[in-house]
Formats: structure tokens, C-alpha cells, sequence
């Protein structure tokens, strides 16, 4: 079906209650035969329940049990009928769970082929064991589960949250799952001037690295400790995220290539080995604004990162002994044993990072930054914390208005047309009631807020390209 699609979609963007409108108004509330209809019902009523409370969440939850049942009656299969059974858990439906554990149990021992997938075969066994109370038996079948997919690191996560969740609920202890969490995610920076050929700076950089425990690591790739941190990851096996402040050819120019000839293929190297790379600003000049919106989108990336794998995310600084402006986190103080120094001196250009915030909602708050810009009200700070504030102030105003954020990176504070037009494309591509962000602004708030409910939508296109963008949930 595809109204399903556009359904899902409205959920994934967080917008519960019009994902629930359009259900009913397409008319599937009503649709008894069809499984992948309930199994969405099930999907939209479990959303409505966890951001509810007491007998509303209880009523929700048992709603979908029955929603996940029917759609596994119809078509017997593994996923429905544990949600079946986790949510009678939420409802407080004891008896009826460990009914729905059981049945579970049966088809997977009796179809090698429910689950879908080896590993999802197993934690699913793995779930109904819990569910039933045997730990012991539980924990055989996850470790049965990750061998099948061992670096199925987003498997893993679903998995432990769902664990924690029921665990939680019961009151009983969870910090056992930690044995079962995926590796770290960093996000990194260092000084530059270290010589190329510093081994001793190598070391004890790979040994910073190597005690953080991650395999994601988010950063630049400046001439120095960003390169050694970065060649470190990648030979413990890890993953590799570059977030460059400029354009690649204006990095490579003004951040690698005058500290030494020596750095400029090693550079080159990680970006073939990179997982992805990143630009968060198109100019061909190196400004103290971009490097810290890279610094920035550099973290919120890792914390994301980390967030949706039940992980950690952790700062790892290299810094000089005398700055004392360093993170609390995994960093150290080193002192090169060679240094080397720019052939030419590195002017970083005066630019300002504002974090642009606008509605096309009528009720603008008083006292508020926001002015009207056409039919948007607009308003730019430059304080990520500002911006969060002013979101919040527009959803306590009016809950059914669009807002859209974007990061802008400009020579001054003044908002312009080009940015007024950017924003309005936002709010027209978002839904009515939603908060949509671009990638930068996403991340921002991210580093500055680690609990903000964030989730990638696609690709926005525009005339210097596309833009990611991210669906929001800030509470209020």
C-alpha cells in the first residue's frame, strides 16, 4: 500500500498524531485482513503510547498488542507477534504476554525461517526468553544472535533497547547489557604542528586511541593530530567520518599542505579509507566560524552515532601542555618531540555562525528575536542554546506550526533573501506541525542538547546542493 509509506514516513518524522490522522483518514483503522496495515497500526499506537502516561499508555500499549496480534494471525510471523508480546508486557497484561512469549517460541522452532534473518532469528528467541523471565536462557541466545551478525552494530542496538525497555518496565536490574553494547563513537580534534615524522607523537597518540575504545571517530583532518588520531582508528579497525570545515581543495591547501609536504598523501590516504566525508561550508577560505560548525557537527554526528547504537560517545583531544582549554573527556597533553611550523601564516577570514530559527506560524512569542520576514518570522542567534530556547517558545505557542532551523555561515548577521528563501523551502517541505532542521543545525543542537530527538529525513535539493535534512523533537 502506498499510503502505509507516507504514513511511516510522517511517523519516522515524529509527527505522531498526523501520522495517526492520516491512518484513520485513509480509512485503514478500518482494515481487519491486511497484515502489513496492522502491523503499522501497531507501529503508530506503540508511538502514541510511549509519549502518554498511566492508563492512557496502558490502554495505548494494549492497543497495539492487539493490533501486532491480529497481524501475525493473519500472517503468522515472528516481528508482529513479539511486539504483540512486549507491548501486553507495557499494558500490564502479564498473563497475555507470556502467552504471545510462548507462541513465539513455537514458530521459531518450527520455521528456521521466522526472524527473516539468522541474527534476527535469535534475538527475537532471545526476547520471548526475557519476556518469560529466563535471563540465563536469554543471554545463550543473544550471544547466539551477534555471532550470526557480529558487527550488526544498529541490529544490536534495536535489540538492547528493547531488552532495556522490558527490563526497566519490571523494575530489574540492566546494567548487564553493557557486556552486549556496540564500540564507542568519537569525536576528535588536535593540535597541529607536530612533524611528520614524529613516532614518539604517533605512539601515544595510538595509545589515546586505543584506550577510548571506539571504532567511529568523527573529526577534521588538519596536518598533525588529526591525521595521526584518524590513521590510529583505521588501524584498529575502526570507522572514519572526516567533517571538513571549507571545501576539500581549501582544507588540503591552508590546513595540511604548509606544515610539510610529508602530510599531503597521508592526507589523501584517509580520505579514500574515510566511511564518509563531510563539507559544512562550500567556501574556499578557512573562517573560525566553520571550524566551529565542523567542531560541532563533528560531535553531534558522534553523539548520534553512539545514541542510536546504545553506545558512548567521547571526546579525544590532542592539545599543547600549556592549553588548558581542552574538553573533559579522553584527552591528553602532548608534547611533540619535533615540531614543524606553517610556511606561510594561515589568516582565518572574519566570518559569523548564526543559527537561523523560522515559523509560518501566526503567534510569534513576546519578547522574542523573531521578526516577520513575508509570511515567515525569522530570527538568528548566535548561541546554539538561544536557538533551542526560541524553538521551544514557538511549539508552547502554537503546536500546529511548521518550524524550520538552518546553520548559515555569512560575513555578517543580517538575514538575507537567499536565506529567507532557504528557510521557506524548509517549512514547505516539512509537515504541518513538525520541526525540520538542515544536517548542520541538526547537529548543533545535538552536541548542545544529547537527548534532542533527531531523525534524517533525505535529501532537501538546493542551488549549491542538496541539503540533509532532519526531523526534530524538542520538548517543551
Amino acid at each position: 500500500m502506498a499510503a502505509t509509506e507516507s504514513i511511516l514516513s510522517l511517523a519516522r518524522a515524529g509527527a505522531t498524531s498526523r501520522a495517526w490522522d492520516s491512518y484513520v483518514a485513509a480509512g485503514l483503522n478500518k482494515v481487519t485482513n491486511n497484515p502489513a496495515a496492522l502491523t503499522l497500526k501497531g507501529r503508530l499506537l506503540k508511538d502514541q503510547a510511549r509519549r502518554a502516561s498511566g492508563e492512557v499508555a496502558a490502554r495505548l500499549y494494549l492497543q497495539s498488542a492487539k493490533a501486532y496480534a491480529d497481524a501475525a494471525a493473519l500472517r503468522p510471523d515472528s516481528y508482529p507477534l513479539i511486539n504483540a508480546a512486549t507491548m501486553s508486557l507495557f499494558a500490564g497484561q502479564a498473563d497475555h504476554m507470556a502467552s504471545l512469549a510462548r507462541q513465539v517460541l513455537t514458530l521459531l522452532e518450527n520455521s528456521k525461517s521466522a526472524g527473516e534473518t539468522p541474527y534476527w532469528h535469535d534475538a527475537t528467541k532471545a526476547e520471548a526468553l526475557l519476556l518469560l523471565g529466563q535471563q540465563v536462557e536469554a543471554e545463550t541466545a543473544l550471544r547466539e544472535a551477534r555471532a550470526h551478525a557480529p558487527q550488526a552494530w544498529e541490529d544490536h542496538a534495536t535489540t538492547l533497547r528493547q531488552f532495556r525497555a522490558i527490563l526497566q518496565s519490571r523494575g530489574e536490574a540492566h546494567d548487564w547489557l553493557a557486556a552486549y553494547a556496540p564500540p564507542k563513537s568519537i569525536y576528535f580534534k588536535g593540535m597541529m604542528g607536530i612533524s611528520v615524522d614524529d613516532r614518539h607523537a604517533a605512539d601515544a597518540i595510538s595509545n589515546i586511541v586505543a584506550k577510548s575504545g571506539a571504532r567511529f571517530a568523527y573529526g577534521a583532518l588538519a596536518a598533525g593530530a588529526d591525521i595521526l588520531i584518524a590513521e590510529a582508528v583505521l588501524s584498529d579497525g575502526g570507522e572514519l567520518h572526516v567533517i571538513l570545515p571549507v571545501s576539500l581543495s581549501a582544507f588540503r591547501t591552508q590546513s595540511v599542505e604548509p606544515y610539510g609536504e610529508g602530510w599531503l598523501p597521508r592526507f589523501d590516504a584517509l580520505l579514500e579509507q574515510a566511511a564518509s566525508v563531510e563539507i559544512v561550508d562550500n567556501g574556499d577560505r578557512l573562517s573560525s566560524a566553520a571550524i566551529v560548525l565542523a567542531a560541532g557537527v563533528a560531535k553531534g554526528r558522534a553523539i548520534d552515532n553512539a545514541e542510536r547504537l546504545e553506545s558512548e560517545a567521547l571526546p579525544v583531544e590532542v592539545t599543547d601542555p600549556a592549553d588548558t582549554s581542552a574538553t573533559t573527556g579522553v584527552a591528553t597533553a602532548l608534547t611533540p618531540s619535533r615540531s614543524a611550523t606553517p610556511r606561510e601564516s594561515i589568516d582565518l577570514e572574519k566570518r559569523q555562525l548564526s543559527l537561523l530559527v523560522g515559523t509560518n506560524g501566526e503567534t510569534v512569542p513576546r519578547d522574542s528575536p523573531l521578526n516577520r520576514h513575508g509570511e515567515l518570522a525569522i530570527a538568528a542567534m548566535d548561541r546554539v542554546e538561544l536557538g533551542a530556547e526560541i524553538i521551544r517558545q514557538l511549539r508552547a505557542a502554537n503546536s500546529e506550526a511548521t518550524i524550520a532551523v538552518h546553520a548559515l555561515i555569512a560575513d555578517n548577521d543580517d538575514i538575507d533573501s537567499v536565506t529567507v528563501v532557504q528557510l521557506d523551502r524548509l517549512v514547505q517541505a516539512a509537515a504541518p506541525g513538525t520541526i525540520i532542521a538542515t544536517s548542520n543545525a541538526a547537529m548543533l543542537l545535538k552536541a548542545a542538547e544529547p537527548g534532542l530527538w533527531i531523525e534524517p529525513l533525505g535529501e532537501l535539493p538546493d542551488a549549491s546542493g542538496a541539503l540533509g535534512i532532519y526531523a526534530l523533537g524538542i520538548s517543551i
